[in-house]
């Protein structure tokens, strides 16, 4: 079998399309089961699946309990990054317990989906990915000495990435690695859907419930990780209707100054380019952001007037790390207060988000009534910061890159 054909990503990044095309890869493909195509039928199918890899041969139980080192490789920024993690069963806690804490709102209709999934399958597809205290960083050293040796798997996804796993089934060795993990605090990347329907999913079972629902598969990086990347999430609006006075009421928190465009005016995608190095450049200012569009008009950075100005805009009751974020900074001064967009509409399809900003660049300049809008992401201890505040993000404030691979490790409920 093609170690490559059977990985994919989780069911939130991808489209129909590409679903579909997975689908199509092998009938092992992991989106059979992550991603069930069809109607109600789907999630019975996808239990029968695992059902009949599991009697192939092509899912294997260990025999032993285990932990898993995992080292993906990836291209971000140009620059090749390795990140480590180890897959291991995380016990569930309810967030008010504070051991695992969230950093973005969740949606009822993903959570809904994945309980079916989950209540048809009895099985953790895919990893929730945590990022994890690491305070003597015991964990770091014991993953990169697992990395030393042969991979049990190894596997290159449709996007370049390298996927390489190892098996950690001595005793002694699980016992460190967990002791390692132990006294710090664990923060939920990506993954918070799925951590709230195992919740859910464990209310279900009631007092009595069996003792594999009290667990989630999860992938563990320590935070001191230099792998771990946040990539942005532009904002893209397509239907702005920008009021009369935009421009003035803009200009009294920002300083407009317009970018020389000497790729020409109808080369979004140049002038994005450029744009996003300027916004990269102010990353350590709060607050400084990119504008795109409408057709017409050309690229505009945007800079504070003053902090204090930002911060009284910001709401009264906010922690010194939300108020410092520049998705929260955009959405509290611009698009809420401008174009009517909250965290409700950012969650509701009135956006659209990328990370790639020439892309950004080019979609604001191929319609009229666009808007794209570039803006630097959250540090990974900025996420962190957030979450010790007891605050979560609106969804799509982090887009953590690169994502886990589903397919290697499973987890069976029962």
């Amino acid at each position: 079998m093609d170690p490559d054909a059977v990985l994919a990503p989780p069911y939130d990044v991808v489209n129909e399309d590409e679903v579909a095309a997975l689908h199509a890869r092998s009938p092992y493909n992991a989106a059979r089961v992550e991603s069930p195509r069809g109607g109600a039928e789907r999630f019975a199918e996808a239990a029968a699946a695992l059902r009949r890899w599991e009697a192939e041969g092509v899912l294997r139980r260990e025999a032993a309990p285990a932990l898993y080192a995992y080292e993906q490789r990836a291209t971000v920024g140009g620059a090749v990054r390795t990140r480590r993690g180890c897959l291991a069963r995380l016990r569930l806690s309810p967030f008010a317990d504070g051991a695992v804490r969230p950093h973005e709102r969740t949606m009822a209709a993903p959570k809904a989906e994945r309980l079916a999934l989950l209540r048809a399958t009895a099985t953790n597809v895919s990893p929730i990915f945590v990022i994890a205290a690491d305070p003597s960083g015991g964990a770091a050293a014991l993953l990169a000495g697992a990395a030393a040796r042969e991979p049990a798997f190894a596997a290159t996804d449709a996007r370049g990435g390298e996927h390489r796993l190892w098996v950690i089934d001595r005793p002694a060795e699980i016992a460190r690695l967990a002791a390692a993990f132990a006294p710090g605090r664990a923060t939920i990347a990506d993954g918070h859907h799925r951590y709230e329907t195992a919740l859910d999913h464990l209310a279900e079972g009631g007092a009595g419930a069996a003792e594999g629902r009290r667990w989630v598969l999860a992938c563990l990086v320590p935070e001191g990780d230099p792998g771990l990347a946040v990539l942005p999430a532009h904002r893209l609006v397509p239907a702005a209707d920008p009021p009369p006075d935009f421009r003035a009421r803009l200009e009294a928190l920002y300083d407009i100054e317009p970018l020389e465009e000497s790729g020409g005016p109808a080369d979004g995608a140049a002038a994005a380019a450029r744009l996003w190095e300027r916004v990269r450049a102010s990353a350590a200012a709060p607050g400084t952001f990119g504008l795109l569009g409408p057709a017409g008009t050309g690229p505009r950075l945007l800079r504070p007037r003053s902090r204090e100005a930002i911060d009284a805009a910001m709401p009264a009751g906010w922690s010194a790390a939300s108020r410092a974020l520049d998705v929260l900074i955009l959405t509290e001064t611009i698009l809420g207060p401008l174009l009517g967009i909250g965290a409700a509409e950012l969650a509701g399809g009135r956006v659209e988000f990328s990370e790639d900003a020439e892309r950004a660049g080019a979609w604001a300049l191929a319609a009229p009534g666009r808007l794209a809008f570039l803006v630097n992401p959250p540090r990974v201890d900025q996420v962190a910061a957030v979450a010790d505040a007891g605050e979560v993000l609106p969804q799509k404030s982090t887009f953590f890159y690169p994502k886990l691979a589903t397919g290697m490790v499973l987890n069976p409920l029962g």
